[in-house]
């Protein structure tokens, strides 16, 4: 089984887990998270989306969601939360150059996606505004 597939199952186990805790909680009374609702992160509905940028968000939470989002609220993203701000400040270039190459911690995807596949999540990656999310 690769990686990736076993670190699914863990997150796919501990969400189980966190709900199986929450339904117990609320059997006793208690309260059943002290986290709030401004800790998910939330992700533009598909209807305000381009075609392109639509595309863009299926292939993105498909291939990059399981690092650069927070799986749970209790759950911190193993990479950087990536938004409009990260392509700005980076350049549409170097996202592009990084999706494709990867680097020590990040799998290079240039065998995986096309170009057009690698600017749609691009296109999409500008719609969203991950610092402004209160």
């Amino acid at each position: 089984m690769n990686v990736l597939a076993l670190l699914l199952c863990g997150l796919l186990f501990a969400g189980v887990a966190q709900a199986q805790t929450a339904e117990s909680s609320k059997k006793q009374g208690a309260p059943a998270s002290t986290r709030s609702t401004g800790d998910i992160v939330p992700l533009p509905s598909i209807k305000t989306l381009t075609t392109a940028q639509a595309a863009g968000k299926k292939l993105f939470v498909q291939k990059c969601s399981v690092c650069h989002l927070p799986a749970l609220p209790s759950y911190t993203a193993y990479g950087p939360l990536l938004d409009n701000n990260v392509v700005s400040d980076r350049g549409e270039d170097a996202v592009r150059e990084q999706i494709k190459g990867g680097s020590a911690r990040m799998p290079g995807f240039q065998y995986e996606l096309s170009s057009v596949e690698i600017e749609q999540i691009v296109g999409y990656l500008k719609t969203l505004d991950l610092a402004n999310r209160d």
